[in-house]
C-alpha cells in the first residue's frame, strides 16, 4: 500500500491553495495546515513556495 509523503501532502496542499476558484475559507485551511506541517517539518521548509513563505509567521529555529 503506498502511502504520501509528507512532500506529497504538501504540494496538495499548495496546490489547494493555489486554486482561486476554490472558496476562500478553504483556501484559508489550506494556508494553515502547510504551516502546521512546516512547524511540525521543518525539513519542508524549503519545498514551501516563496509567495507562501511569506504569507507565514514561520519562527527561525
Amino acid at each position: 500500500m503506498r502511502v504520501a509523503t509528507l512532500e506529497d501532502t504538501l504540494a496538495g496542499k499548495v496546490a489547494a491553495y493555489t486554486d482561486q476558484t476554490r472558496r476562500p475559507s478553504k483556501r484559508q485551511k489550506d494556508l494553515l495546515d502547510i504551516l502546521r506541517l512546516v512547524e511540525a517539518h521543518q525539513e519542508i521548509r524549503a519545498c514551501v513556495p516563496d509567495e507562501i513563505q511569506r504569507l507565514l509567521p514561520f519562527q527561525e529555529v
